[in-house]
């Protein structure tokens, strides 16, 4: 049975769900996943075509990426949906993988980061959909088995350049959550734009 700190995870995450995701993930075409919204947006492409200064290259695909960008204000570009299920599609799995939930991964190795650990690119819509609905239930099942004492529990997690200051294990899963919750509405942004565009 849940803890209180898992009972308002879980809350959370319901509406996420109910009113994000929902719209993010159903009837997902391919044709969406990869659009680009404009002229040098971070895309997810074949690596033969990778253009960008220090992409991520996974199995024959790269995501684009330019580290002297990240956080430099009208410097970082759009990103295609693509790239968003990269960045965002395995985090509520592999945060129900880690230790605070009896995991084999600890917060610290920067496990559920597709800046630290290599992250699946999606190359197909299904693939994308499937693998987030998924992690989403198993962190929703690793949460109902939570209790306050797993949750209160002092760890790190994997900041910029290295392990930040401690933080219990229900901030760091309330962290993961606003990740997923405000990427997923920049997906939903983007259906729109994409539909417009199609008119």
């Amino acid at each position: 049975m849940a803890g209180k700190r898992a009972e308002t995870l879980l809350e959370m995450m319901l509406y996420i769900e109910m009113f994000t995701l929902n719209r993010a993930w159903t009837g997902l075409s391919d044709d969406e996943l990869m659009w680009e919204p404009a002229a040098g947006s971070w895309s997810v492409r074949p690596v033969e075509q990778s253009w960008s200064a220090t992409p991520f290259v996974v199995d024959g695909w790269v995501a684009d990426f330019d580290v002297g960008m990240v956080g430099v204000v009208g410097e970082e570009p759009l990103t295609s949906i693509g790239w968003l299920f990269w960045h965002v599609g395995s985090v509520p799995g592999r945060t129900a993988e880690l230790d605070i939930f009896g995991g084999e991964h600890s917060a610290t190795s920067g496990w559920s980061s597709p800046y630290i650990a290599e992250h699946p690119i999606f190359t197909t819509a299904d693939d994308a959909v499937a693998a987030m609905r998924a992690g989403w239930r198993a962190l929703e099942s690793a949460l109902q088995g939570a209790s306050d004492d797993q949750l209160e529990e002092p760890t790190r997690f994997w900041g910029y350049g290295g392990p930040g200051p401690k933080a219990t294990g229900a901030q760091i899963v309330a962290l993961e959550l606003n990740e997923v919750s405000h990427h997923g509405t920049q997906i939903c942004a983007l259906r729109d734009f994409y539909r417009f565009a199609a008119r």
